[in-house]
């Protein structure tokens, strides 16, 4: 089964992540996906850099 999106996704604006929004929608494309989506903390978040 090939997936067509992935709507939950954390960059290292999240402090946990290692990729960056450019990494990622560079892999999205590659990968073919229709649907992505950045999920990343906000400032509520213990970790957030908020």
């Amino acid at each position: 089964m090939k997936h067509l999106t992935d709507t939950h996704a954390h960059t290292v604006a999240s402090t946990h992540a290692y990729s960056t929004v450019e990494e990622y929608f560079r892999a999205a494309s590659e990968k073919g996906l229709q649907l992505f989506s950045i999920t990343d903390h906000g400032p509520e978040m213990p970790d957030s850099p908020h």
